[in-house]
């Protein structure tokens, strides 16, 4: 589920990324136009790296939202220190 979420997110995000790559090389080709189909395919290429840990960002922000916890397994797990650790259980004999 959250795996089909994610795709979601970065299809949406790369097209987002994507449309405003083309607007910036629109703008760009109409001031210099001999360096506007090079800013247009290096911001193509761009916007998938771009979009990649923004999608991720999104699709964990969306998820903790709807209070599920985000499935780190394949991800790094315990090793990933981008998340919300479980606060440590206190025990005393004082009480």
């Amino acid at each position: 589920m959250q795996a089909g979420i994610l795709m979601v997110v970065y299809v949406l995000t790369v097209i987002s990324v994507q449309f405003v790559g083309f607007l910036t090389s629109r703008l760009v080709e109409y001031q210099w136009p001999t360096i506007g189909l090079m800013t247009f395919l290096l911001l193509f290429m761009a916007a998938f790296g771009i979009a990649w840990p923004l999608a991720v960002l999104i699709a964990e922000w969306g998820i903790r939202r709807l209070g599920y916890v985000v499935e780190v397994e394949q991800s790094g797990g315990d090793t990933r220190r981008d998340g919300v650790r479980p606060r440590a259980v206190q025990t005393s004999a004082t009480h």
